[in-house]
């Protein structure tokens, strides 16, 4: 069964930043393609009633666009400098893709750890606390590694 982003990135925020649940909520009426272009376009200020200077502060949009990057591109992406694509995306090109993949490939150990130093790096810069945004990195790492199946 394929996995949505949707599916992985609400139970990550819930748990591990749950003052950011708001904002899934607020996005609900919209797809998985939809919420991936609203945090990669520089003019979502009318949607969100916030421009992404504001959104690059948040930790919801880092969660779902590395997962986005993995379910759409496979794991591949995890260690190959994804971030920086991530990062173009916020000042200027809408992403493109389903939101949903057939079966994602395992992360290799080294892509687990790409996975988890750029999350927790970025949660880090975002103003999440140490411990938490370490916390935040694992578990983004062990959703991802269980796969479909683990939604």
């Amino acid at each position: 069964m394929a996995a949505s982003v949707r599916g992985i990135v609400t139970p990550l925020i819930a748990e591990h930043v749950p003052h950011e649940r708001e904002l899934l909520e607020y996005l609900r009426p919209l797809d998985d393609d939809g919420i991936t272009r609203l945090f990669t376009r520089p003019d979502s200020d009318e949607l969100l009633g916030f421009g992404v200077a504001e959104v690059v502060s948040l930790i919801t949009p880092v969660v779902w666009l590395v997962v986005n990057e993995f379910v759409t591109r496979g794991a591949g992406v995890a260690a190959d400098g994804f971030f920086a694509r991530i990062r173009a995306r916020f000042s200027r090109t809408p992403a493109r893709g389903t939101g949903v993949a057939a079966d994602p490939v395992p992360l290799t150990p080294e892509q687990q750890k790409a996975v988890y130093q750029r999350v927790y790096g970025e949660a880090c810069l975002r103003g999440l606390e140490e411990a938490a945004a370490k916390q935040l990195g694992e578990a983004v790492v062990a959703r991802l590694a269980m796969g479909p199946s683990g939604q």
